[in-house]
């Protein structure tokens, strides 16, 4: 294949070169390079959100008036406190349980010291065989209704736990759904909880890529000025038939972006061909046309439109 030269246009040779389309007489020092022919991968570029691995809806679990609620905005770790319900019905309902639950262990204390006397009285024929069995029935009937108190406390007492809400990953508050001093039901969102350290970018990629995305573990992600490598970490294995196309996420932790920011995504859209590679900067783009410039063996320059 012929090789052409083509002119490496910096932003200032840019204003140059169209100064000298007008006087031809003029001559500008450009910097050139060779176009070369090497096999590429043809790729497409797709719009990308940027989205928090871990984003949840914080809700009641308990009803009851909201009493502390922590600050939007604030950074939490998991297991800190970030809302409190009132639960001073709780617990006097957990110390009438406990109460209950005394009397029935003295019920059952006393049965049991009963059941001791009888078995001595029986020996010597003291008592009867039926006082006997009775004694034994109510004791067993004690010992059951203490049995299902203490999960009945257990129950009370992870109520009273849940009116204090603790975050279940790392993140940072986003929203707050409620205010100090109303009333709370179950199920009810209180605040929004993001994970700001663990992000990924999602693409809705076409499914016709499908076979050429599996392939490759990077790709490469653009937003403002910046262009970078990125690990691809995961991608659905069906694809949405409304769409047809399939989710794919690229690990963005530890890169400076906010959840929700959009960005652009490169990806492969067939398998690699022979084709001609030119120097970025010396592709020029205008609104209606892109075009280069060669250099003839004359060090002529001719614009081509490609």
């Amino acid at each position: 294949m012929k090789l052409f030269t083509i002119i490496f246009l910096t932003a200032l040779n840019l204003l140059v070169f169209e100064a000298w389309a007008q006087e031809k007489n003029d001559t500008q020092l450009v910097s050139t390079k060779r176009v070369k022919s090497e096999m590429v991968k043809p790729i497409m570029w797709l719009p990308g959100n940027v989205v928090s691995r871990f984003d949840a809806e914080i809700s009641a679990e308990q009803p009851g008036q909201l009493l502390f609620i922590v600050e939007m905005g604030t950074q939490v770790k998991e297991g800190t406190v970030i809302a409190r319900l009132d639960d001073r019905k709780i617990k006097l309902e957990l110390s009438q349980l406990q109460a209950s639950k005394r009397q029935l262990e003295a019920e059952v204390g006393y049965l049991e010291k009963q059941q001791v006397r009888m078995d001595k009285l029986v020996e010597n024929y003291s008592t009867s065989v039926s006082e006997i069995d009775r004694n034994r029935r109510d004791l067993m009937v004690a010992t059951e209704q203490l049995a299902s108190m203490k999960l009945q406390i257990q129950t009370v007492q992870l109520d009273l736990e849940k009116t204090v809400i603790r975050a279940p990953f790392s993140g940072t508050v986003n929203t707050h759904f409620v205010s100090l001093g109303e009333l709370i039901t179950v199920s009810m969102p209180l605040l929004q909880l993001v994970d700001t350290d663990h992000l990924d970018i999602q693409v809705a990629a076409p499914l016709n890529i499908s076979a050429f995305v599996t392939q490759i573990d990077e790709a490469q992600v653009k937003w403002s000025n910046q262009l970078l490598k990125l690990p691809i970490r995961t991608w659905s294995s069906a694809g949405n038939q409304a769409s047809r196309t399939f989710d794919l996420r690229i690990d963005a932790s530890g890169i400076n972006l906010f959840a929700g920011s959009a960005v652009q995504v490169s990806l492969p859209k067939s398998e690699e061909v022979m084709g001609v590679t030119i120097p970025r900067d010396g592709l020029i783009l205008r609104e209606k046309e892109s075009f280069v410039f060669t250099v003839d063996d004359q060090f002529v320059a001719h614009k081509v439109n490609v």
